[in-house]
């Protein structure tokens, strides 16, 4: 029994490295901002968060997002990570409680919603 643990371990990690190399670009080192699992854990995290208390669920609340071009990833992903403050409104900065990797995932969803997106 004790022989199957590191075994078992080892085919984790395996798996794990297998998914990263699917959810991330070889080109840069970011994320695939259009593969589907960073697009549903991104999305996962702006329910969580509670980003659909501005946004709304789908994007298209007070503070739509849906209408926006957001094509630009850098640009979004730093309004998440630093925040945004517009007049009255201001968006929390979130990256002491996210990591970069979830903010990265927050910005594939956040693109996939924009209809503007290339």
């Amino acid at each position: 029994m004790r022989k199957a643990f590191p075994r078992t371990f080892a085919m984790a990690g395996a798996m794990v490295i297998c998914l990263m190399e699917v959810a991330y670009s070889d080109e840069n080192g970011l994320p695939d901002l259009k593969d589907a699992t960073v697009i549903s854990a991104g999305h996962e995290l702006y329910l969580e968060k509670h980003c659909s208390h501005c946004h709304g669920a789908n994007g298209d609340g007070g503070v739509n997002l849906t209408n926006r071009d957001l094509s630009n990833p850098n640009y979004v992903f730093v309004a998440i990570a630093d925040g945004r403050e517009r007049g009255s409104l201001r968006m929390p900065a979130w990256r002491e409680s996210l990591s970069e990797v979830q903010i990265w995932q927050v910005t594939a969803y956040v693109m996939s919603i924009s209809r503007r997106t290339n």
